[in-house]
Formats: structure tokens, C-alpha cells, sequence
């Protein structure tokens, strides 16, 4: 066997001895290279021998790069961080150890089984086993499960959770490895799963209307028209009539030992795999899955696990819908195409060379959609997969009324300018920088990703044969690859995706235009209407080089003081700006930063008002100094950059995040939104043009028009809380007026302050804060405060709203109230939103049925005055509306009279504590916490007692504040309805 061996000698402190033979190239090779990369990671971070370390990396580097053959037969390796295996039984395991966060290992039962496998007596059952899963089982009674695990930290749904699709069903269990018990229950939880649901009847029966709950709640025009074009989409094939939600006939009416009988054929061992990645000794995680799973045995005359095909169709199917509630003209046109091989690196590159393509020709049209009269309002294009048997090419967009056949025309057309004339080199040379990015990026954290992130790679390995290689093989690949992908074989990418036969054009709208809409025959002539076009070839723009020509001239750093407590450091610039930076190590390639000033909207008149509200969202869509946004993606493509301003009511700020590499790019466009937001007419015109299709299109959508009579109630009608619902309001936005607000609001730097946080080089750091932020315009003596607009809630009513046909409606109790901020009962009320959520589920859910979803939440703040707010949403039957009111009240009334139950306050303070060990090594955490911290004028010190206030929290403090805010006076009650119903 070809073999490369690699013998390493001995390492000193004077340097490292290597003998090295090289046969030829195979999977060691990335092999090695991963371990020499992992090595060198670990002397880096003993911060010893700087020279030796660099040559060292320039080392491998060379060996490397001698591989220059890549056998692209060979199959894409495993990450070799990850153990695969098969028990005896044929059950497949992959168990990867993985530090972040530490004291957590994320769990995933994958079951080879979805609704594709139904029967016509079981359509919906699959699904509903998913459901049943937590309804009793061998080792956890009914509501026993969602219990214990809520009391070791794992919450329903945001935790704790599983999904049912056509081809799968998994369940996702995130569970504490601290503790041998914890981690021990995990794996029990797991196998119950697996064989041990018990499907008592009263269970199912009770089960039933929860089923229907959720149906109802994905009910909609999205759903009527879905219905409509799916079975087409999936031609002839058992997935078109296999909706993984079932029909509702079926679930109200099935037996139960149908639902049995899916769950004995499909749910065994050699049709299911344990996925564990996270801070445990994979000994340990292999043993307990031996434990728990290697003696179930498979049943005896198990039915085969079928494939199944979606039959291929010579004809063009073309399926024109309306429904009398969408909200807009939807165009989608799919070329459809047997699923990709994705084993060999072949495969891997076949799939990249399609990633390539639809990226450079989405960036095309997102060029065109900024163009007067455009044939579309957005338009993207990209190379996915629908089932397993089926991939597509798919080029789609939003158009206004009248431009379906454009649209549909200009899509087609791009894509034969590109097979007639090409990409140019450098929309190749901007993507392939942008997915070499992405790669290095995921390369230099892969210590510090944390495990969630990872254990979906394996999940979709076993289920679906998906590519689950590591990030150091990944990035070497890609380096080696990308610099031989040329334009010619991009470019005959045209022919291959877009097919004449295998196709599908989707046309959705409103009732409103079926007048207006092209016929099948009209569609299809557009293909060859294309052929006959005088195309051009796309003409790149040539831009500059760099954001800012002129550098502007430094300020300096005055005065810099070390917090030592929390290790942030808090520096003033001589134009009196304060900025606070956190040094981190929670991340190798990340600075999170956010910039806050007071004043907001709220310093303009109600004259101002569209215009001001709109501001920051002009100058996003207009750019920034010499570049539009198209200009901006194509000098950021192939950095880690990210910069958005925005105006809110009260206060205006920039927020973003960068890479270290780039930090300073981020500056300077931090620097050119302060100083040199940009006007163009063009631009504008566009985006008002576009909104006022999308608003006018919008006004017969009821979930539209809920949310627009919702924020009119909540806001008690206040202009200033207002946004634009009618096309006709946009003329209210003044471009030359919103430009001057927003540069008056960027105009005084010392009203601001700066926080950034990640892998900082203090001293890489300091002069590119006095280069971009010193150097700021600033007032230090005339600083901004808002102003109090009067916005408020109105209290002590209630109120419906009435839209749609569906059969469905959706309540809210909003309480409200002035009241001093205090920062206990801040964490009293929010505690309080967690326990009634957990009480809610319990009660309205899982006794009554009633509802699919429900929660609760609730927080205190300080703007425009002190205030508190808590609301309690559900959706539901229109039938079931006012019992379930007033069986949330219940909850309520219990809490406040005998306080919350001592577990289930300590669920939540479980919760807390475990989110807390996790986010305090989280950069946005730390950035969000010292601009909290600065806004509500707290002491530093407060994120280190945030333990101490958990631990605080008594059954009697969160009694108290439910005694005090849930009172009738601060409730305004909405209730939804459909139409014609009361």
C-alpha cells in the first residue's frame, strides 16, 4: 500500500529534529497535515520560541504543497477527530470530544425513518411518533421526561427538541457532563427513544389535538399554494403525498396499533445512529452507548428500507397559482437533477464548482435588481437538495405586477449571457476569496467551535451521506484546488444546470393579478424568445482599491485604565470618545464590536418623523463614501467584515464584527459611516419604488394586517412609534432631509461610546483607534439626551382584530406599567416568564390540548422611563379562545397566591446557571453586557454577581412580582380572530 511516513525525532529547546520519506500521496497526507497543524496550534499557545514556531509552519507548509497530485478517486475523509463505528446489532455511532462549551455533550438519536415511509393508513405517523417520544416512555412517565431534564438545565424546545422531514427523524438532546448521572440519563433518554416509547392509547388520544394544533398553526396562503405545487415538484413520486404533517382525518381517527406498528418497523438498530460530540473522553461516550444501545436486537421480518426515486419528466411543467391572501408575485424556475454523488473528492469538487456558480450569478442579479425599471425586486439563484433523490438549480425572485414574463425572461437571460460569453475573472477570483475565507476562517476556530455546531455534520453523514470532513482538510483543499478551477469549466456549468427537460416554473400571486398573469403556453415561449435576444456580455466596474484614498489625520489616546476585575479596559480619546475593549481568547478569528450614542429619532420633530425613521436604512441601501453596496460587497469579498449602522428611537448606533486580520478595514468603514454616508438618487427611487410593490401587494396578507393593526394598538396610535404601512406613506420620506438627520445624529463622535471585544492585540489596537475613532468630529460639551416621545401602552382593555379565512386565531396579554427600574425585580420578572412558560406548557398544551406553542416572557427598562412589560402568546381553535384565557389566568392566580413551585423555579435557575458558565465565554455576550452595563449606569462589577442573583431569586421574591405587575389594570388583552367569526 502507498503509504507517506513521517518519523518525528526529538523535540528540545533548542529546535526539532524531523526525518521525513515521502512515497506518494494518499488520506495520511491530510492526515499529518491536520496533526501538524493541531501541534503547531498547541506551540502557539505556549507563546515560546516565536522564530522556530514560524518555521515550523513554513515547514509544513512545504510538505504540503510537494503534494501537488490530488487522486480525486479517493474518498473525502472523515473528520479525524470523529470515531465511526457499527455495533454488533447495527447500530452506527460517531462520537467526537470537543471543549466548547465545557461540561456539555450534544446528543442526537437519527432515525433512517420519515413520513416517505407511511402508509396511506399512516400519513401524519411518523410525525406523531416524533411527538409520542415525549409522552411516556419506559423509563420516564408522561410530563416525567420534559421535567427532569428541565431540572438539570435542558429546556423544551430551545434544548431539548426533535424534527420529522420526507426521509428522517432526530431528536436533539444537549445534556451536563459534569455530572455521571446527568450524562448517564442522557444515554437512557436516548435509548428510550429508540425502543422504549410505550404508545399508551389515552397517551395518543391526548396527543391528538396538539397534532392538529400545530397543523392549524401552518395554515396559510404559503400552505394552500404549497399543496398546489408540490406535487409537481416531485412528479410521480411517493414523497408528493407524503407531507411529514399527515392528513388530519388520519390523525384524529388512526389506531393505535398502526402507530405502533410504524415505530416496531422503523425504530430498531440497524436504522438509527448515536451521534455524541462534546466535553467527555470518548471511551466514556463509546462505552455508554455500548451500554445503553448494544443489546437491543433488530425484530425479526423487518420490512426493507426503501429509497425512492422522483421520476424525471421530458415535458417543462408549468404550474401558475393564485391564492387571495399572498402577499406578492413569487417566480421560481427549477432545473431538476438526480442528487450529486458525494462520496470522492471529485464529488466534494463537483459540488464546490456549483456553490461557485450560483453565487457569481445570485451577485449578478442582485446588481440588476438595483437598476431603474428592473425586472425583479430581488432574484438569487443557488444549487441545493429537496429529497434525497432529488437535487435542483433554481433561479427565483419577487417581481411587481406586470413583470412576471420579465422576470422569468431576465432569469433565463443571465444564465445564457453566462453560457454564451462567461464569468468575468474577477467575479471568479471575488467568490473563490470569499469560500477560501469561509474555510480558513472555520480552520483557525476549529478548537474554539463549539460542539452544536458540529454535530449536525455527522447527523446529515449517516442520513444522507453528506460530506463530513474536517475543517484542516477542508482549507487545505481548497487551497489546493480553487487556483486551478478555471472560468472555462465554470462557465460550461450553464449548460449542464440549466436543462431543457426535468423543469419546473413556479408562478405564485395574489387573486388580484390572475388577469394579469402569463398563460403556460406564454411561459414557455419565453425559452426561446431568450435565444433570440442580442445579448452583451456583463462589463465589470472598476473600482478603487481602497475605502479611504486619504488617511484622516490621528488623534490619541489620553488616559487608559485597567478594570482588573473583569479584565476590560476602558480608554479616552482626545475628542473625548470612551471606548471599553475586552481582550478574549473565547475565539481565534473574532471581534465583535458595538457603537451607541443617545438621541435617536426622538430629537427630530414629528415633521421629520418618516424621514428620520428611515435614515439608517437609506444609507445602507445607498452606501457609504465612493461605493454602493454592490461596490462594498465586491472590496469586502474574501474578508470577514461586517458594519451596519442604524437609527432607533432613542438612541443611534453601528454594530458589526471582523476577523482580527481585517479589523482595520472595519474601522475605516465605522469611520466613513460617521463621517460620509452617500447619496444617490438612482438608489432611493429604487428602494421606494420596490417598497411600495411589496406594501401594496402586502395589504390582503391577514398576517400583514395583523401585524399592522398590532403595533397601531400596542402603540396607542403614538405617530412616533409608527412605521409606514401603505404605499402611499413613502412619499412622507424626504431623501435629502433623512441624509442631513443622519449625519447630524453621526455628527458629534463624544456622544458615543465604542466596545469591542474578541482577540485583540492591545498593542496592534491602540493606533487604529487613534487613526478611525480620535480622529472623529466631536463635541465633548454639547452631548446629546432623547426625548421623551410619549409612546406608551395602553392598559386596562381589550381589543380584536379581525383578518383571514383560516380557522385560527392568536391571543395576547400585554401588561405594562411605569415603574422605577430596579435591577432584582428585573430578574424576578424574567424569572417569572420562564416558570409561567413551563406552567403554560403543562397546562394548555399538554392537559388541555389547546395549543401547539406557548410562552411567556417579561423584562423591566428604562427608556423613555422607567417601565415594565410582560406578555403571554398563544395561537389556537377560534373556539378555544376564552377557555384558554382563562386557563392562563389560572396559572397565574396560583403563582400569585401560593408563589411558584420550589422545582420549578429551581429548573430555571438551572437553566440560568448553565447558560451563564456558557455565555461568560461568549464575545457578543461580553459586548452586550458592558453596553448594557453603561446604559442602565451599573458597575462594572455587575457581570461578576450575575451568579449571585440567580442564586438570590426566592419562591417568595417571584410571588411578589407576579402580585404586583399581572393585575388587570396593566393588561391590554388582543385577541385575534378570523373574519365572520366573534
Amino acid at each position: 500500500m502507498e503509504e507517506i511516513r513521517t518519523t518525528f525525532g526529538k523535540v528540545t529547546g533548542s529546535g526539532f529534529i524531523f526525518n521525513t520519506r515521502i512515497s506518494s500521496l494518499n488520506e495520511a497526507t491530510f492526515k499529518s497535515f491536520y496533526y501538524f497543524v493541531c501541534f503547531n496550534q498547541a506551540l502557539l499557545k505556549m507563546k515560546t520560541n516565536k522564530s522556530l514556531t514560524s518555521l515550523f509552519v513554513l515547514f509544513i507548509i512545504c510538505i504540503v504543497h510537494s503534494f501537488a497530485q490530488v487522486n480525486f478517486s479517493d474518498e473525502v475523509p472523515l473528520d479525524p477527530r470523529v470515531r465511526r463505528g457499527v455495533l454488533s446489532n447495527g447500530l452506527t455511532y460517531y462520537i467526537q470530544q470537543n471543549p466548547k462549551p465545557e461540561n456539555k455533550v450534544e446528543l442526537r438519536l437519527a432515525v433512517n425513518a420519515g413520513s416517505v415511509l407511511e402508509s396511506k393508513k399512516q400519513l401524519g405517523l411518523a410525525h406523531f411518533t416524533e411527538h409520542m417520544a415525549f409522552n411516556g416512555t419506559r423509563n420516564f412517565e408522561k410530563n416525567e421526561l420534559v421535567s427532569y431534564l428541565q431540572s438539570i438545565g435542558v429546556s423544551f424546545g430551545a434544548d431539548l427538541n426533535a424534527y420529522t422531514s420526507f426521509d428522517e427523524t432526530v431528536y436533539i438532546l444537549p445534556i451536563p457532563s459534569d455530572d455521571e448521572e446527568k450524562l448517564r440519563s442522557g444515554f437512557l433518554v436516548l435509548s428510550d427513544w429508540a425502543g422504549g416509547i410505550l404508545m399508551r392509547g389515552e397517551d395518543i388520544d391526548a396527543e391528538r389535538g396538539i397534532i392538529v394544533e400545530e397543523w392549524r398553526t401552518g395554515q396559510g396562503y404559503s400552505q394552500r399554494l404549497r399543496d398546489q405545487y408540490l406535487p409537481i415538484m416531485l412528479h410521480n413520486s411517493q414523497y408528493a403525498d407524503r407531507l411529514p404533517i399527515g392528513k388530519m382525518e388520519v390523525i384524529k381517527n388512526f389506531e393505535y396499533e398502526t402507530i405502533r406498528q410504524f415505530y416496531r418497523d422503523w425504530y430498531r438498530p440497524n436504522n438509527m445512529a448515536v451521534i455524541a460530540v462534546g466535553d467527555e473522553d470518548p471511551d466514556k461516550l463509546l462505552a455508554l452507548i455500548e451500554e445503553y444501545f448494544g443489546s437491543w436486537e433488530n425484530p425479526r421480518n423487518a420490512p426493507k428500507r426503501k429509497f425512492f426515486e422522483v421520476p424525471e419528466h421530458k415535458e417543462t411543467f408549468v404550474s401558475i397559482l393564485t391564492d387571495p391572501e399572498a402577499p406578492g408575485i413569487q417566480i421560481q424556475l427549477f432545473y431538476k437533477h438526480k442528487a450529486l454523488p458525494l462520496s470522492t473528492k471529485e464529488d466534494y469538487r463537483n459540488f464546490l464548482l456549483r456553490t461557485l456558480y450560483g453565487g457569481m450569478l445570485t451577485q449578478r442579479l442582485d446588481e440588476i435588481r438595483q437598476k431603474p425599471d428592473a425586472p425583479f425586486i430581488f432574484a438569487g439563484t443557488g444549487y441545493g437538495n429537496f429529497v434525497r433523490d432529488l437535487d435542483y438549480f433554481s433561479a427565483s425572485g419577487v417581481v411587481a405586477p406586470g413583470k412576471v414574463e420579465a422576470g422569468i425572461q431576465a432569469l433565463i437571460a443571465e444564465n445564457e449571457r453566462v453560457a454564451s460569453f462567461g464569468f468575468t475573472q474577477g467575479e471568479l477570483d471575488r467568490v473563490k476569496r470569499s469560500v477560501l475565507n469561509s474555510a480558513e476562517r472555520a480552520f483557525k476556530e476549529m478548537d474554539k467551535t463549539e460542539s452544536s455546531a458540529l454535530v449536525g455534520r455527522y447527523v446529515n453523514h449517516y442520513l444522507n451521506g453528506r460530506f463530513a470532513e474536517g475543517e484542516a482538510w477542508k482549507y487545505e483543499f481548497y487551497r489546493e484546488i480553487l487556483p486551478k478551477i478555471t472560468l472555462e469549466e465554470l462557465n460550461a456549468l450553464a449548460k449542464t444546470l440549466v436543462r431543457e427537460d426535468n423543469r419546473v416554473i413556479i408562478v405564485t400571486a395574489p387573486d388580484s393579478e390572475k388577469e394579469n398573469l402569463p398563460t403556460e403556453k406564454q411561459v414557455l415561449a419565453l425559452f426561446d424568445a431568450v435565444g433570440k435576444m442580442d445579448l452583451q456580455p456583463y462589463e465589470e466596474k472598476l473600482l478603487a482599491e481602497n475605502l479611504l484614498e486619504n488617511l484622516p489625520a490621528p488623534g490619541r489616546i489620553e488616559t487608559m485604565e485597567h478594570i482588573s476585575p473583569i479584565d476590560v479596559y476602558e480608554i479616552i480619546l482626545s475628542n473625548g470618545v470612551k471606548v471599553f475593549v475586552k481582550p478574549t481568547d473565547f475565539k481565534n478569528d473574532e471581534i465583535v464590536f458595538s457603537v451607541r450614542g443617545e438621541g435617536g429619532v426622538s430629537l427630530f420633530g414629528d415633521e421629520d418623523h418618516y424621514s428620520a425613521s428611515y435614515a439608517g436604512v437609506l444609507v445602507n441601501v445607498m452606501g457609504v463614501g465612493e461605493f454602493n453596496p454592490t461596490d462594498l460587497r465586491k472590496i469586502l469579498a474574501g474578508k470577514s467584515v461586517s458594519v451596519t449602522p442604524n437609527l432607533g428611537t432613542y438612541s443611534q448606533t453601528i454594530s458589526g464584527s471582523a476577523s482580527p486580520k481585517d479589523l482595520e478595514m472595519a474601522m475605516q468603514l465605522i469611520y466613513l459611516y460617521f463621517t460620509a454616508p452617500r447619496e444617490d438618487r438612482q438608489l432611493f427611487d429604487v428602494f421606494i419604488n420596490n417598497q411600495k410593490t411589496q406594501l401594496a401587494s402586502a395589504q390582503s396578507n391577514p398576517d400583514y394586517q395583523f401585524s399592522k393593526e398590532l403595533n397601531r394598538i400596542l402603540v396607542n396610535g403614538n405617530l412616533r412609534a409608527t412605521s409606514i404601512y401603505a404605499p402611499e406613506e413613502l412619499a412622507k420620506i424626504d431623501m435629502p432631509r433623512a441624509l442631513e438627520i443622519y449625519a447630524e445624529s453621526f455628527s458629534n463622535a463624544a456622544n458615543f461610546e465604542f466596545f469591542f471585544t474578541g482577540n485583540i492585540d492591545l498593542e496592534t489596537f491602540k493606533p487604529l483607534l487613534e487613526q478611525y475613532v480620535a480622529s472623529l468630529p466631536s463635541n465633548p460639551d454639547q452631548l446629546d439626551k432623547f426625548r421623551d416621545l410619549g409612546i406608551r401602552t395602553p392598559r386596562g382593555k381589550s381589543e380584536t382584530i379581525k383578518v383571514g379565512t383560516d380557522e385560527k386565531s392568536q391571543v395576547i396579554l400585554f401588561f405594562s406599567d411605569e415603574v422605577e427600574y430596579d435591577r432584582k425585580k428585573a430578574t424576578d420578572i424574567y424569572y417569572l416568564g420562564e416558570i409561567l412558560t413551563i406552567k403554560l406548557i403543562e397546562t394548555l398544551r399538554e392537559e388541555i390540548g389547546g395549543v401547539y406553542g406557548v410562552g411567556a416572557s417579561g423584562s423591566l427598562g428604562i427608556q423613555p422611563v422607567g417601565n415594565f412589560s410582560f406578555s403571554i402568546g398563544f395561537p389556537c381553535s377560534p373556539d378555544m379562545v376564552d377557555s384558554l384565557i382563562e386557563a392562563a389566568w389560572a396559572e397565574i392566580r396560583k403563582i400569585q397566591e401560593n408563589g411558584p413551585l420550589e422545582d420549578d423555579l429551581n429548573k430555571v435557575k438551572e437553566k440560568r446557571r448553565l447558560a451563564l458558565e456558557e455565555n461568560l465565554k461568549r464575545n457578543n455576550y461580553w459586548n452586550a453586557q458592558l453596553s448594557a452595563i453603561r446604559l442602565y449606569g451599573l458597575p462594572f462589577d455587575a457581570i461578576l454577581e450575575a451568579k449571585d442573583y440567580i442564586e438570590a431569586v426566592s419562591v417568595e421574591r417571584i410571588q411578589k412580582v407576579a402580585q404586583e405587575f399581572l393585575v388587570k389594570e396593566n393588561l391590554l388583552e388582543i385577541k385575534k380572530y378570523p373574519l365572520g367569526r366573534e
